[in-house]
């Protein structure tokens, strides 16, 4: 791997607070009003809600909807923007009045994502027929259904994030924020949370329901799916973390328990690590109704066993994994010669392909698409891109070989015949052989800030603590140090982590570098990559390790 120079060398001599106006700089937040904003965001500075294309409309269906004491069915996906989304929506229903109100999720290996025809059929079938359609994180791309719905006299409300598809569906009411120009990039539990804010600022009910109340979850779903923590999402995820750990929701208190979130301040890897793959685990191997039913219950041994099935599936959507991305790699060998990665077979669990085309673009850097084959030679495939690739330009020019496709430019799904694979890794070759520079494949680590020996200290982890939430938009700041040695013999725990005492222009530090157990330093100076960070569990100091050379 290649490390990039560092644009910030910081001399000796700069302190904590001038080290750290000086980075957000560099990220283009200017000093003054700009950074008290990022550094320490509030809700009252959240952006109005109504500059959401379709938002207004959404907000006058829904009052027609609650003053007329509809029917309403909740469709939504089986991921945890999905489950979050759902659960956010229905308490906010169910607090307007609204009686009659029933949540579907489709099966991700019997229906597939989205309003299919067989999910469709089995949400409609399970109950009394709605007057109210409530699509979410989904239903952008669904045309044709949501014309059916129309057909039978119910109502159609979209709120999803996903890009947008022609023909448009015309439902009665299409809130997305692909359809403007404001550079929006909410998940659907933010935009639910967005949405629920506009009707209380035109129709009032805040005294019905507190939607502080739910900045919890849609933090979950805000870190889990992946969208920038920047503006309204990084108020989103400040303001739900500080309320996580005095949760009003039994069901996500269940959840921290049996994931071993203890009594640690929770973050970002709480969000993505340990509670968001849990909630997951059910659409993936199990029965995704698992974690919308937790999110809901308020009953103490309901929850419980909520929890624990969430807990026991998430470790059998981790043997699964396993199994299918060591089968991956050998398929694809210790060094692929193409551009872009494709793997299939029937022993996978469709649950499980988009985790291991993560792993797979993770240690190969290159886009790559992980397909789980059933008996009936039917594939379903899910990808992973690189930065500046885009998967659903891509999939567009392989659309010929395909039954179908969606999803996002770095997150995408495909349906296959089995048969068609080797066309399909054809097309997909050709097109990031055109239509991406060959650097994008140069696997690289960008360094933010070159460190002296000097800024290694208790002050310095908690200002650099400062920038958090990380995640993507804002992801941790890759720090250097040169010079290291160590100061003692390295030790290996959990048979794959590494830490070592080090010591760089006569200061004393302590790493740690999880899965490096294979990759120990064997030179006696050597520079490191990582972050400066506190460590809870010594309540100290310590530099985490991302590379050395």
């Amino acid at each position: 791997m290649r490390w990039t120079d560092s644009p910030l060398v910081v001399p000796s001599q700069c302190g904590c607070e001038e080290l750290l106006t000086r980075f957000l700089e560099m990220r283009g937040i200017p000093a003054g009003a700009a950074q008290e904003n990022f550094l320490r965001p509030k809700l009252s500075s959240l952006e109005s809600p109504e500059e959401i294309p379709g938002i207004t409309d959404g907000v006058e269906l829904l009052f027609e909807t609650i003053q007329g004491k509809k029917q309403v069915l909740i469709f939504s996906d089986y991921d945890v923007d999905g489950i979050v989304s759902a659960t956010v929506m229905k308490l906010f229903l169910t607090a307007s009045g609204l009686e009659s109100v029933r949540t579907f999720l489709p099966d991700r290996q019997q229906e597939g994502y989205g309003l299919t025809k067989a999910a469709m059929e089995r949400a409609l079938a399970a109950g009394s027929p709605p007057e109210v359609f409530i699509a979410l994180d989904c239903g952008t791309n669904s045309a044709s259904e949501v014309a059916m719905l129309q057909d039978a006299g119910v109502r159609v409300l979209i709120l999803d994030h996903h890009q947008l598809s022609d023909p448009h569906p015309q439902a009665d009411a299409f809130v997305n924020p692909q359809r403007g120009v404001t550079g929006h990039h909410f998940c659907t539990a933010g935009l639910v949370f967005k949405f629920c804010h506009a009707y209380q600022r035109a129709k009032g009910g805040r005294e019905r329901f507190d939607l502080r109340s739910v900045l919890d979850l849609v933090a979950l779903a805000t870190v889990a799916d992946l969208v920038p923590l920047r503006g309204d999402n990084r108020i989103f995820v400040r303001e739900g973390l500080r309320r996580l750990c005095d949760t009003v929701h039994p069901g996500l208190r269940r959840l921290m328990e049996v994931s071993g979130v203890g009594q640690r301040t929770p973050t970002s890897f709480t969000l993505g690590f340990q509670l968001g793959p849990r909630i997951n685990a059910g659409g993936r191997v199990g029965d995704a109704s698992s974690g919308l039913d937790l999110l809901l219950s308020h009953h103490p041994t309901e929850t419980a066993r909520l929890a624990r099935e969430l807990d026991l599936q998430n470790r059998k959507r981790q043997e699964l994994e396993a199994i299918a991305l060591g089968e991956a790699e050998e398929q694809i060998g210790p060094a692929p010669a193409g551009l872009g990665l494709v793997a299939a077979s029937e022993r996978w669990h469709p649950g499980v392909v988009g985790i291991v085309a993560a792993r797979l673009v993770r240690k190969f850097h290159r886009p790559s698409f992980v397909i789980a084959l059933n008996s009936q030679g039917e594939g379903k495939g899910s990808g992973r891109g690189l930065p500046g690739v885009s998967l659903m330009d891509a999939l567009r020019h392989c659309s010929p070989c395909l039954r179908g496709f969606g999803g996002h430019d770095a997150a995408a799904g495909i349906v296959i015949e089995a048969g068609r694979i080797a066309e399909f890794g054809d097309l997909f070759q050709a097109w990031l052989e055109k239509h991406v520079a060959p650097e994008a494949f140069e696997k690289t680590l960008p360094i933010d800030i070159q460190l002296c020996p000097t800024h290694l200290t208790p002050d310095m982890a908690r200002t650099l603590a400062e920038l958090a939430p990380f995640g993507k938009g804002n992801p941790e700041p890759t720090l250097r140090i040169d010079g290291v040695q160590m100061d003692g013999g390295p030790r290996v725990f959990a048979e794959r982590h590494l830490k070592f005492r080090a010591k760089a222009g006569g200061k004393k530090f302590e790493v740690v570098g999880f899965d490096f157990a294979k990759r120990i330093p064997d030179r006696e100076t050597f520079d490191l990559a990582g972050i400066w960070e506190w460590d809870e569990y010594t309540d100290g100091p310590r530099w985490r390790m991302t590379d050395w050379q």
